[in-house]
């Protein structure tokens, strides 16, 4: 467990009790432990919190995570998938699957041309039959957190599970990653999950706010920032590893659409954690 001030989230001049707290350096537990993607460290004096500092990381204050920014999220997971044992988890598309077949978009297809090997997988019966009867290729219908369903997945002994923006979409997103922390056990072979979603820190939906409208998938239920992700894959048995970023822009064919990419691409510059999209690669359970 780790070991931290639990005051420390507190440090703000309306909450004295906690502020006391801090200056006596409590070392008591935290209630749940911190991933270790974000260090803590030491209280900071009472003066640097009557200038208004803003808090170290600590219960409340996470450090944002830094790394590469890619502007194409298809080319850097196929980058990742390059020669090896794919799973790909969320293969169709629905209910998009025969337009991105048709239009050329699907990542599945491009993916079977990078990877030594596939193994489709999604709860869509009848996207993994239109993919099937498209693309060819080895396809199951899996529900990863239902255990009666990963035989096909784990017999394919996979080196790289890919989930690529599907764990915004489930319903039950704890009990998808627990299937897939099973899985990769039951492996036992070191297999990476890289996962990927749509950031809630992005500097898109900043200036969205401000132009009073949100975009959003609607089939989405969750959006993660990396905190909340980083959390959510360690309570349930995976090990954070690695981040990465990236964009999704469209043609851009209107000057303002050109100047707002330009407006996205120098804050992510500034700060990997305002681009579009996530990018977490973990490891497998080591229990």
């Amino acid at each position: 467990m780790t070991r931290a001030c639990q005051f420390r989230a507190g440090r703000m001049l309306g909450y004295p009790w906690i502020r006391r707290g801090c200056i006596r350096r409590c070392r008591s537990p935290l209630p749940f432990g911190v991933p270790a993607s974000y260090p803590i460290r030491p209280a900071r004096s009472s003066a640097s919190l009557r200038r208004g500092v803003m808090p170290h990381p600590g219960f409340f204050v996470h450090r944002l995570p830094v790394g590469p920014v890619i502007p194409d999220r298809d080319a850097l997971l196929l980058e990742f998938c390059a020669g090896r044992r794919v799973l790909h988890i969320g293969c169709a598309d629905s209910p998009l699957t025969e337009e991105r077949l048709d239009d050329g978009s699907i990542l599945h297809a491009r993916l079977l041309k990078t990877a030594s090997a596939v193994l489709g997988a999604d709860i869509d019966a009848e996207g993994i039959e239109l993919l099937r009867n498209r693309l060819g290729g080895e396809y199951t219908v899996m529900n990863v957190a239902d255990p009666a369903d990963r035989s096909v997945a784990a017999a394919f002994k996979p080196d790289v599970v890919l989930a690529g923006d599907v764990i915004e979409h489930v319903r039950d997103a704890a009990s998808f990653l627990r299937g897939i922390a099973d899985l990769m056990r039951e492996v036992g072979n070191g297999a990476e999950l890289i996962l990927s979603t749509p950031n809630g820190l992005a500097v898109k939906g900043i200036v969205n706010t401000m132009r009073g409208w949100e975009s959003i998938h609607p089939d989405h239920v969750y959006v993660f920032t990396p905190a909340s992700l980083a959390r959510l894959v360690s309570d349930c048995g995976l090990q954070p590893s690695r981040w990465l970023f990236y964009h999704v822009f469209g043609p851009g064919k209107r000057v303002r659409e050109r100047i707002m990419r330009a407006v996205f691409r120098a804050a992510a510059k500034l700060r990997p954690a305002f681009s579009e999209g996530l990018v977490l690669v973990c490891k497998a359970p080591s229990f």
